[in-house]
């Protein structure tokens, strides 16, 4: 293996599971109905849930004036919606045992990357969250590139950035629809769920990194 890429939400991060709700409940609004407004947003751009953040298409500011507008007249949210990652990272947190494994992956001689999904207006968030340790040499962001997972042009895009062929490539992501179009683009995957599961996978796909595990 000679890269591993990381994705961010839900795996770096705590689990983005109830991310939606938390922000539906600081609204005030029923988190079917704010799913809801979300879609038909995106849909006006033939895309789903908050792919024109993700992919840059939209501003944070421009998206939350549109959701609002969708509520209307039904529900008007407590909340400023074109702040929506405030609510969204509110009570988040990282998993500094997998930054810290995959700076160790790094100093063994593999290159380590992020590959994500990720919005604009949300990385001064990230950049709050994250450890000292900063493992990554190269970050592909899907508002930076036009490209989103599972798309697999962003799979041959982080292929290039290093150099290395798909089956020269490990990606750990929380979503099995992301990890299958990895396999099927030719590199391994780990679906991240429980962090203790990802971090012993991970160990077992670097053989350096276990055996420097078992001689610490």
């Amino acid at each position: 293996m000679r890269a591993v890429w990381c994705d961010y939400g839900g795996v770096l991060s705590s689990s983005i599971a109830g991310s939606l709700a938390q922000v539906a409940a600081a609204a005030g609004v029923p988190t079917s109905e704010l799913m809801a407004a979300i879609r038909r947003v995106a849909a006006s751009f033939g895309a789903t849930m908050i792919e024109p953040l993700e992919l840059g298409v939209l501003s944070q500011h421009e998206w939350g004036l549109r959701v609002t507008a969708e509520l209307a007249p039904a529900w008007t949210p407590r909340i400023d919606l074109t702040r929506f990652g405030d609510h969204w990272y509110a009570g988040r947190t990282v998993n500094t045992a997998l930054f810290e494994l995959l700076d160790r992956v790094r100093a063994s001689g593999v290159r380590v990357g992020m590959l994500t999904n990720s919005v604009r207006e949300w990385e001064p968030h990230r950049r709050a969250l994250a450890p000292d340790v900063d493992p990554f040499e190269v970050t592909v962001n899907s508002f930076e590139v036009g490209l989103r997972k599972p798309d697999p042009a962003i799979f041959e895009l982080a292929e290039s950035r290093f150099g290395t062929p798909p089956r020269a490539c490990l990606l750990i992501d929380d979503l099995a629809v992301n990890c299958a179009a990895a396999r099927a683009r030719g590199w391994r995957a780990i679906e991240h769920a429980e962090l203790e599961d990802t971090l012993a996978q991970l160990r077992a796909a670097i053989p350096t990194v276990a055996a420097d595990a078992v001689t610490d």
